[in-house]
């Protein structure tokens, strides 16, 4: 039988997790690596700028698409960030603020819908319904407002078959004129791989041959360890400097680890933020004013993050020593995030385990996935780490469950 919008938004991840671990079985003290939710931030900063702020400002409403000072200190960023050419991105029609991502993205995926839907009944075919791709496994905000606008969702598996990327081709081709939106992750969420810039072009061309909106949310762009990930905005530029079709999403939650700040942008096609704009007037949030002057100081400050960078770099080197050796171990490329691999290939066994013998909470990969239509979860056979404490810590919570994961065979799958 098949199930109501509403009662697959049931299926949200963290009221699932506590079902599939159970109760904790030890005395050792917990450690949450389930959330990404980064245990050191720029904190200094936004009490300086809260110390700052007038009184006053907490007595206004904050506009849709914030303050000119705060949208001005993000079309910066992104124009030294990306390298881009005079008059490629304008501030004013080319950036939009929202209030952290998630909001930002449920607005974004209605706002796709409602569009292809009026594009469908102008061309005579409103008979026709909107297609939503998203990745699978994927980020649970994605699914949820998909559902919520009435679209069929189609999820793209991101395997090894295809380097971890969404493997655009489970959409036939007859059907590409009713997709609204397509959404990548880069760097992965919770793979911690990065797209190739071919996959990236390829993408964006077939936005603009079915009028389609290519979404690539960027949140974890900003914690890398060799290479600086590839971003669409690099891609629009080298394709030559057009952002028809294209919106990037990009926030202060990982960037500077500050997810309570709630402080995020879609930048890129203007004429769909005008759509945008008017979606999120009447139901939207804005990161209110007093906080703007933080997210405005931090936006143009690269110091933090170098020091971030760093610090993730040493978490990350520290969990390449330890999980090194383990079958299927393959270093996340960007990003806080461990995408482990289990040899039984039922990652939800592992992460019980993790749990009840060691105290260290992940995320198993079938939480993160959807079922495909042969019934296959493409993140079964995983476990997400959230490498988000300091370096003692994350080193203590990892040595726990090395001996899990390596001798999961031995006690079999359940």
């Amino acid at each position: 039988m098949t199930r109501t919008r509403l009662e697959q938004l049931r299926d949200y991840t963290y009221r699932k997790v506590p079902v599939v671990l159970g109760e904790c079985q030890t005395d050792l003290p917990p450690l949450n690596l389930s959330v990404g939710e980064p245990k050191f931030g720029a904190y200094e900063t936004v009490a300086e700028a809260l110390a700052a702020t007038n009184p006053a400002d907490w007595g206004k409403y904050p506009p849709v698409n914030a303050g000119p000072a705060l949208r001005q200190a993000m079309a910066d960023w992104l124009r030294s960030r990306y390298d881009l050419p005079d008059g490629m991105l304008d501030t004013e029609a080319h950036v939009h603020p929202v209030f952290g991502t998630k909001e930002g993205l449920f607005s974004a995926i209605l706002t796709s819908v409602l569009r292809k839907e009026d594009r469908l009944e102008r061309a005579g075919r409103g008979h026709l319904r909107p297609i939503v791709v998203l990745p699978n496994p994927l980020y649970h905000v994605y699914v949820g407002a998909a559902l919520t606008s009435g679209a069929e969702v189609v999820y793209a598996p991101c395997t090894a078959a295809t380097d971890f990327a969404p493997d655009l081709s489970v959409v036939p081709e007859d059907d590409w004129e009713r997709v609204a939106l397509v959404i990548a992750t880069n760097p992965g969420n919770p793979t911690g791989t990065l797209l190739s810039a071919a996959f990236m072009k390829a993408a964006i061309e077939k936005a603009r041959t079915h009028d389609f909106t290519y979404l690539s949310d960027e949140c974890y762009s900003e914690l890398y360890f060799e290479t600086t990930p590839l971003g669409a905005m690099d891609v629009c530029r080298d394709m030559g400097g057009s952002l028809d079709n294209v919106w990037v999403v990009n926030s202060l939650s990982k960037r500077s680890g500050l997810p309570g700040l709630r402080s995020g942008f879609i930048a890129g096609d203007a004429d769909r933020l005008e759509d945008l704009y008017y979606m999120r007037a009447y139901g939207g949030a804005q990161t209110p004013v007093a906080l703007q002057e933080a997210a405005i100081q931090l936006w143009r400050d690269e110091t933090h993050v170098e020091k971030f960078r760093a610090k993730y770099a040493a978490i990350n080197a520290m969990a390449c020593d330890i999980f090194g050796e383990l079958p299927g171990f393959r270093a996340p490329e960007a990003g806080f995030v461990l995408w482990q691999p289990v040899s039984s290939g039922n990652g939800d066994h592992v992460a019980r385990r993790l749990w009840q013998e060691q105290a260290v909470r992940t995320l198993p990969g079938s939480i993160l996935s959807r079922p495909m239509p042969d019934g296959s979860l493409p993140g079964q056979g995983f476990v997400r780490f959230a490498l988000i404490y300091a370096e003692d810590v994350t080193r203590e919570a990892l040595l726990r469950s090395v001996d899990i994961l390596a001798n999961d065979n031995r006690h079999g799958a359940v």
